[in-house]
């Protein structure tokens, strides 16, 4: 299949990507004595405080669910931060777009390379960090985790691009956009499972059903199913989790491309 022109032309400023990640994380850690491990704390911080109180009201294991909170939450920071700033990024960038040429769809892409980048080193360094308390042991499920990156990026790149240019023209929808993500958050199962290896789970049988109608279900189970459980998603899980990335992808790309040229008269 053809690569679309606007495709072609993001790839020629793909330098022009790389410098602008590059800057971003550099600023964001200028002057800080700990750098990247920043990164860790909130994710960190989180993490023990939703074990703790989700622990003793649903009694998990608390080792056990430190790891299935880990596994969905760091994800889930990844998908809701790069929506949030995709969402920004070229109302953000209107006084470099009026001083000179970029395609558009090159800020939303360095959004979203720049959350991957801390989101792929947060992922495997509290891991690594939290195997000896959590009991944690890799296993050969692990390599479906490049699928998983990909069907993430999907989804948050394809949103993304809708969110970039809908705020260009309603610049109230920054917020209401964080109101849906925290909205979203609790109805997706990040920080409780939908069933317990014996089946229970604190979500009645009955309702179930209505939680993986949740695009964002199969996409958070293709890390907690390979992380927690250690065994590949279920081919339900799978088949969605593609399909969700590359439906939400293609609409992305269909939007962008559809008002890009006229993004620059309203900004």
């Amino acid at each position: 299949m053809a690569t679309s022109p606007g495709l072609r032309e993001v790839w020629r400023f793909r330098e022009v990507i790389k410098n602008f990640v590059s800057q971003d994380l550099k600023v964001k850690y200028r002057r800080s004595f700990l750098g990247f491990f920043w990164s860790l704390l909130n994710p960190l911080l989180q993490m023990a405080v939703i074990t703790v109180v989700f622990s003793l009201i649903f009694k998990f294991p608390m080792k056990l669910y430190a790891l299935y909170v880990l596994s969905g939450l760091v994800p889930w920071s990844f998908w809701a931060t790069s929506v949030d700033g995709c969402c920004m990024s070229i109302v953000s960038a209107e006084s470099m777009l009026k001083r000179q040429y970029f395609p558009k769809l090159v800020f939303p892409i360095s959004v979203i390379m720049q959350n991957l980048v801390t989101f792929v080193l947060s992922l495997a360094v509290l891991l690594l960090v939290l195997a000896p308390v959590t009991g944690y042991v890799p296993s050969a499920a692990l390599l479906v985790l490049p699928l998983s990156f990909l069907c993430l990026v999907g989804v948050s790149l394809g949103v993304g691009m809708v969110a970039a240019v809908a705020t260009v023209y309603f610049r109230d929808l920054q917020h209401l956009i964080s109101v849906a993500l925290n909205a979203l958050f609790y109805l997706t199962p990040i920080i409780y499972p939908l069933e317990t290896a014996g089946g229970e789970g604190p979500i009645p049988h009955r309702y179930r059903y209505f939680f993986k109608l949740n695009p964002m279900y199969s996409i958070i189970e293709m890390f907690h199913r390979p992380i927690y459980e250690g065994r590949l998603p279920t081919n339900y899980e799978l088949i969605v989790a593609v399909a969700v990335a590359s439906v939400t992808l293609g609409v992305g790309l269909l939007v962008f491309r559809r008002y890009e040229n006229s993004l620059i008269f309203n900004l």
